[in-house]
């Protein structure tokens, strides 16, 4: 029976994580007896995975990460038999549209970078954070991580649409399908990068990885925060005739976040960003806004929290405020916003962002 226990991690951050390529966190060397047994953990998605499990480890529940799975592929886990597992893993962000996750209820601990942890350390004591990780059932030998689009068998030939798109290629649509156009974009990046016309998929992907990572950075929105104070922005983009507002992605001074990852062509791109505000007397004062720099501003919905509101019409009524958002350069595929102290203006006192 396959664990099809799906989550995704919705688009907010994708700068958080670090990609760690195809290299494998070392598992622990049982031997193999009548006391273990091999727990394959198989990647039937379209995305390039990495994943953290959880296990019983010198007698004594361990989490360790991670290590990566490319679509269509499965990677054996030894453990010991009717051990409690529990898993967790997220996509690489390589990709575009945000890191997703495959995940549960179950918080344990765990870092950006390679792993080794006992379920009883405390998490903050140890500087780590955390991940929700999901139950597996014991006696499971085969767990599949999968997404809405179950593309079971086909996994590998959609992972391998979805790189390719993700490099740059013209791959319109990631459905499994090895029609005509993607076989000849596969063998036209097998021959952009030097491979010999006979590599595997497996070794298309691997190679197509750094491509992608590389294309990443130069499509999208890229917030930079050249003020002096922590910036929190959002942004308003235009899909298929539809607008979304989205927030918020905090920016600490003198880094950059990218909100968006796609190719702002089209997009209709807005961008709304507060500053953090002190008084004269050191204390927290109303966030200052992003100035406009239009006569007749477009205005969005924004909400205190993190928000993701579909339209701009009738914010009040669906319980958001009204604010003017900057229109974003979108003649190119990716734009660079530099945010100093002079593109802010005082605030409200009632606040509008938590």
């Amino acid at each position: 029976m396959r664990a099809i226990i799906l989550s995704l991690l919705w688009w907010l951050c994708p700068t958080l994580v670090v990609a760690q390529g195809l290299t494998s966190a070392p598992q622990e060397n049982l031997a193999t007896t009548n006391t273990t047994n091999n727990w394959d953990i198989c990647n039937e998605t379209s995305y390039v995975l990495r994943f953290a499990s959880a296990y019983i480890r010198s007698d004594r529940l361990q989490t360790a990460g991670w290590s990566s799975i490319q679509p269509g592929a499965c990677t054996a886990v030894v453990t010991p038999k009717n051990s409690p597992r529990f898993l967790f893993a997220e996509s690489l962000p390589i990709h575009r549209g945000g890191v997703r996750e495959w995940k549960g209820a179950v918080k344990l601990c765990a870092t950006e970078d390679d792993f080794v942890s006992d379920a009883t350390d405390n998490c903050q004591l140890k500087n780590m954070g955390t991940r929700n990780f999901f139950p597996v059932d014991p006696v499971e030998i085969r767990t599949a991580l999968i997404e809405p689009n179950d593309f079971g068998e086909t996994a590998e030939i959609a992972g391998l649409q979805r790189l390719l798109q993700d490099s740059g290629y013209k791959i319109t649509r990631v459905d499994g399908l090895s029609g005509r156009r993607t076989i000849r974009t596969i063998n036209e990046a097998k021959a952009d990068l030097a491979l010999d016309k006979d590599a595997t998929n497996q070794d298309l992907m691997a190679a197509l990885i750094p491509a992608a990572e590389k294309a990443r950075e130069t499509v999208g929105l890229d917030i930079c925060n050249d003020s002096t104070s922590r910036v929190y922005g959002a942004i308003a983009v235009q899909t298929d005739g539809n607008w979304t507002s989205r927030g918020w992605w905090p920016v600490e001074p003198g880094t950059c976040v990218k909100p968006y990852d796609r190719s702002l062509i089209g997009s209709q791109a807005h961008v709304f960003a507060l500053q953090e505000a002190t008084d004269e007397n050191g204390e927290t004062a109303p966030d200052r806004r992003l100035r406009s720099e239009t006569v007749t501003p477009t205005q969005f919905c924004i909400a205190e929290s993190r928000f993701a509101a579909l339209g701009q019409e009738n914010c009040l009524e669906q319980g958001y405020a009204a604010v003017a958002f900057r229109p974003v350069p979108t003649e190119a595929d990716g734009q660079i916003l530099r945010l100093t102290d002079a593109d802010f203006v005082e605030g409200s006192a009632d606040g509008l962002r938590r």
